[in-house]
C-alpha cells in the first residue's frame, strides 16, 4: 500500500510537468525577443516543480517509513495482563482471623463439626407424646433395654412411661447402678455380669485410679454393656399367663384360624418393636382409625385392661394362635363372638398407659410371645 501511494504522486507531478509544457508557451507571444526568455522560464518552473515534487516523495516516504515499524512493534508486541488469584487455605488448615479494631484474636475452622453432647456422661431427655422406650434409644443409639436400666421406676411398670417424665440416658449402652450398704466393684460386676475393669476405667465414673475406690451409698454408677432382669408388668397379657379384670370366654374355642396373619391396621409404620421388654409391635395410627382382626377365631377376652393396656381384645385362632389389640378408644365385639379375617372389631386410641394414638399388637403361640414381624406380609 506504500509504494501505491509513492507511485501516485510521482505520476501526479509528472503530469503537472507535461501540463505546463503544453500551456505556458500558448500564453506567452511568440516574438523572437521573448522566445528565449520563454524558454528560460519555463525551464525554471519545470525545475523548480521536479525539485519541489521530489522532496515531497522524499519526506512522505521518510514518515511512512519511521512511523509504520511503531506499528509494527506495537502490533507484534501484545500487551499480556497478568491477573494474580488469592489463595485459598486448605480446608483442613487453621487460619486466624483479625476483626478490625479489635486485639483479640480466634480461630477459624473450615470444617463443621456438630457437637453431640458429653460422650461419657449421662444426660437427661423429656419423654414427648408418643414416646416409647425403643424409640427414645433408636434416637440416641442405645438398646431399649438401657432406657429401662437406666431408669429404675420403669423396672417396676412398661406403663409408666408418660409424656414429660424426665428420663436418664446413658453414654453406652449398660445399667446404670445405685450404691446399696454393703456393695462392692465386686458385686456389681458380678450382679449385673460385667468386668470390674471397666467399671473403675469409664471416665464418666469419675474414678480416682490412683488411690483405691471408695463408694458411697447412693452414688450412682454407669456400668458399661451391664445387664439387669426385665420386669416389666407389660411383658405378658391376658390369655398369656396373667388373668386381667373383664368378663373371659370359658367356652370351647373352635378352630377357626388360618395360621396367616394380616396388618390389623392400614399401616405398617412402627413406634416400637419387638424386643424383650416390649413382646410386641407398636403401630402407630390415628385417633379412632380402624382395627381388624388379623386372623380368624374367637374374642376371648374383650374389656378394660387394668394392667396397661387400656381397652383390650384378645383373640383365641383355635390352632395355637392368639392375637392381642391394646390401647383402642372403642371395643366393638363381646366375648364369645365368632370373627373373620379382616372384620372391623374397634377403634385405635391411646388408652390405658399410652403416651399417642397406637395398636399394641400381639402374637402368641402356645403361651409364648413370638415377633409379630416374622408372621406378617
Amino acid at each position: 500500500m506504500q509504494s501505491h501511494s509513492k507511485m501516485a504522486l510521482l505520476i501526479y507531478r509528472l503530469k503537472q510537468y507535461h501540463q505546463l509544457q503544453g500551456l505556458l508557451p500558448a500564453c506567452l507571444s511568440q516574438t523572437p525577443a521573448n522566445e528565449k526568455m520563454q524558454k528560460t522560464i519555463i525551464k525554471h518552473i519545470l525545475n523548480f516543480l521536479l525539485v519541489t515534487g521530489c522532496i515531497a516523495v522524499i519526506a512522505t516516504t521518510a514518515v511512512i517509513t519511521s512511523v509504520n515499524p511503531a506499528r509494527a512493534s506495537v502490533a507484534l508486541t501484545p500487551q499480556t495482563t497478568t491477573t494474580t488469584l488469592p489463595s485459598l487455605p486448605p480446608l483442613n488448615a487453621i487460619s486466624t482471623v483479625q476483626p478490625q479494631d479489635s486485639g483479640v484474636t480466634r480461630k477459624l475452622y473450615l470444617k463443621t463439626k456438630i457437637p453431640s453432647g458429653p460422650p461419657d456422661k449421662m444426660i437427661q431427655y423429656t419423654v414427648q407424646s408418643g414416646d416409647s422406650p425403643w424409640s427414645i434409644a433408636k434416637k440416641f443409639n442405645l438398646k431399649p433395654e438401657s432406657i429401662l436400666w437406666a431408669n429404675e421406676e420403669l423396672n417396676a411398670s412398661a406403663g409408666s412411661l408418660k409424656p414429660g417424665m424426665t428420663l436418664n440416658i446413658l453414654p453406652v449402652n449398660g445399667v446404670l447402678h445405685t450404691v446399696s450398704e454393703g456393695d462392692t466393684l465386686d458385686s456389681i460386676g458380678k450382679m449385673h455380669e460385667a468386668n470390674v475393669e471397666d467399671i473403675l476405667e469409664f471416665p464418666g465414673n469419675d474414678f480416682d485410679l490412683t488411690q483405691a475406690p471408695k463408694l458411697e451409698q447412693g452414688q450412682q454408677i454407669i456400668v458399661p454393656n451391664g445387664v439387669s432382669p426385665i420386669l416389666w408388668s407389660e411383658v405378658q397379657a391376658p390369655g398369656a399367663g396373667q388373668s386381667a379384670p373383664g368378663e373371659h370366654y370359658s367356652g370351647k374355642v373352635a378352630k377357626l384360624g388360618t395360621g396367616s396373619f394380616i396388618w390389623p391396621v392400614n399401616s405398617n409404620n412402627l413406634t416400637q418393636e419387638f424386643w424383650s421388654g416390649h413382646l410386641g409391635i407398636d403401630i402407630q395410627t390415628v385417633f379412632r382409625q380402624p382395627v381388624f382382626a388379623a386372623d380368624s377365631g374367637t374374642v376371648i377376652f374383650s374389656g378394660w385392661d387394668t394392667t396397661g393396656y387400656g381397652n383390650f381384645i384378645v383373640i383365641d385362632h383355635g390352632n395355637g394362635f392368639k392375637t392381642t389389640y391394646g390401647h383402642n378408644e372403642a371395643i366393638l365385639v363381646s366375648v364369645g363372638q365368632t370373627i373373620v379375617k379382616g372384620q372391623q372389631i374397634s377403634e385405635s386410641g391411646s388408652t390405658g398407659n399410652s403416651t399417642g394414638n397406637h395398636l399394641d399388637f400381639r402374637i402368641i403361640y402356645n403361651g409364648v410371645f413370638v415377633n409379630p414381624m416374622n408372621y406378617l406380609p
